[in-house]
């Protein structure tokens, strides 16, 4: 356990600072679950995928590919927008190539997703 820092204002003991974990294991699970709750609320970019797009991705396909259909894009469209051939973004979908991080950045930019968005879903 970590000693917790007392914050004095006006000679009075006005504020307590302790790491994040001891603090949790002084509430209840209901306040826990209210804090984690706001958290996830205030995180909440707004962006909502239809079903179609997470059963694809779950199914194990391209998320290149089901990303690049959401939007409505051609293969040949992102492949210009991110300055590679349509046969490279095809190689890609296919998993025949691999992405730099940098290619992978400048996709996940036009495709409007978080680079791990781009990372295929582990299939059981």
């Amino acid at each position: 356990m970590t000693k917790p820092q007392i914050i004095y204002q006006d000679d009075e003991p006005a504020f307590v600072v302790l790491p994040y974990a001891e603090w949790l294991a002084t509430i209840d699970e209901d306040e826990a679950d209210e804090i984690a709750a706001q958290q996830a609320r205030d995180d909440d970019d707004g962006t909502r995928y239809p079903m179609e797009v997470i059963t694809r991705l779950s199914d194990g396909e391209s998320p290149i590919r089901v990303y690049r259909d959401f939007h409505e894009l051609t293969q040949e469209q992102l492949a210009e927008k991110a300055g590679v051939t349509k046969v490279y973004i095809g190689q890609l979908e296919r998993g025949e190539r691999n992405m730099s991080s940098k290619l992978r950045a400048k996709i996940a930019v036009i495709l409007d997703v978080d680079n791990d968005d781009l990372i295929p879903w582990a299939q059981e």
